[in-house]
């Protein structure tokens, strides 16, 4: 009777521990940690889908922005351009720039 109970409880351990195993890498289980992350990467990423349009709202109602538009279109690097956007405050939201934003934004202007 012994080695039933011995037996019995090994195979339980043994089959949580797969289930365990197979929740985390198949079934798409998640720790707290790991779905914190993906949910900050959720808002990180409609952060910078509803902003991005402001930004380009906000440089094309600037009276020089033909004149700025040429301007960005000679700089040839990603982050001078970034620089660029920043330094117009474009992508400033309250007091802050998100540099997500920032990055989205002046991709899309180098691309007008």
């Amino acid at each position: 009777m012994e080695q039933k109970w011995t037996f019995g409880l090994w195979g339980m351990a043994i089959g949580a521990a797969l289930c365990a195993i197979v929740g985390m890498n198949w079934g798409g289980w998640e720790t707290r940690s790991s779905a914190q992350v993906l949910a900050q990467k959720q808002v990180n990423a409609a952060l910078v889908k509803a902003l991005t349009p402001i930004c380009i709202a906000k440089f094309q109602a600037a009276s020089n922005a033909p004149v700025k538009l040429a301007e960005l279109k000679k700089i040839g690097t990603t982050w001078a351009r970034e620089s660029f956007v920043r330094e117009g405050k474009w992508a400033e939201v309250g007091n802050e720039q998100n540099t997500p934003v920032v990055d989205a934004c002046a991709d899309a202007l180098f691309k007008l």
